[in-house]
């Protein structure tokens, strides 16, 4: 089983203040669980996470997202 995340150290993978990370947590754009008070997150729900910033931010830019079309 994969070890889950303190929001603390997402915070720090993703470079940002812990309470940012907070408000992901409180809005539902970053998936979390709270036990005993304490919230966790699983990586791979952080991965999702990221993975969808990524395709918004291509979305939003008209950025290619596949560069191996271009070879």
């Amino acid at each position: 089983m994969k070890r889950l995340m303190r929001l603390s150290e997402v915070a720090l993978v993703l470079n940002v203040h812990i309470r940012t990370v907070y408000r992901m947590v409180t809005d539902a754009s970053l998936m979390a669980l709270q036990i005993r008070g304490s919230w966790r997150v699983d990586p791979s729900d952080l991965q999702s996470y990221i993975t969808r910033q990524k395709q918004q931010f291509a979305e939003d830019y008209g950025c290619i997202q596949d560069y191996s079309s271009l070879v």
